[in-house]
């Protein structure tokens, strides 16, 4: 005999991971400037929060949460911007840091900006992000999360299919993403309500 729940719920189980990573860097930055550090507490209350919001699912039955049935109903997706958080976090921070460059704050829409492989010292290629005027950015990004980022539709090739540029569906992503005030470092962590 079983004595499994019910089916977990993959959004709310990235949230929960993404909760735990933001107590443990918080825990971490804290103990390098010499602040208090109380993680236990960060965890009783992510707990406590975890625990709200499957009560309040389960006096909801079947319905589910408003956050999930809007989400079932328009996918990822939301008027041809994905939802920020749906980025994986490490692909997140890099996709986060190669859009600032290359197009800062300001709601462009277009930019000359793009990534070029590069090799290293020791014969591997990474790309590297060359903004206007040939100016290089000093983080390289390695392949697994170029892939993962065209898997996602936010880089594609450029006309000569040696570069890699920022796609449409990337830009309007940043652009959206800007626009609901998103900041370092916060906005690479998500809290639950």
């Amino acid at each position: 005999m079983s004595t499994r729940g019910p089916p977990g719920n993959a959004d709310r189980k990235r949230q929960f991971r993404e909760t735990a990573r933001d107590i443990l860097h918080m825990a971490k930055v804290k103990r390098q400037f010499g602040e208090a550090v109380d993680a236990a507490g960060a965890v009783a209350s992510a707990m406590e929060r975890a625990y709200r919001l499957g009560f309040e699912d389960a006096l909801k039955g079947s319905a589910g949460s408003k956050v999930d049935n809007a989400r079932a109903s328009t996918g990822v997706a939301v008027d041809d911007a994905m939802t920020w958080t749906l980025i994986p976090p490490r692909t997140r921070g890099t996709f986060w840091g190669i859009c600032l460059a290359a197009l800062g704050r300001e709601g462009r829409t277009v930019t000359p900006s793009y990534l070029e492989q590069v090799p290293t010292r020791g014969g591997k290629w990474v790309w590297q992000l060359v903004v206007p005027e040939r100016q290089t950015y000093e983080k390289r990004v390695g392949d697994g999360t170029v892939t993962t980022l065209f898997r996602l539709g936010l880089l594609e090739y450029g006309e000569d299919e040696t570069r890699v540029i920022l796609s449409d569906y990337g830009i309007k992503t940043w652009n959206r993403f800007c626009e609901r005030g998103g900041q370092w470092p916060d906005d690479l962590v998500e809290k639950l309500p």
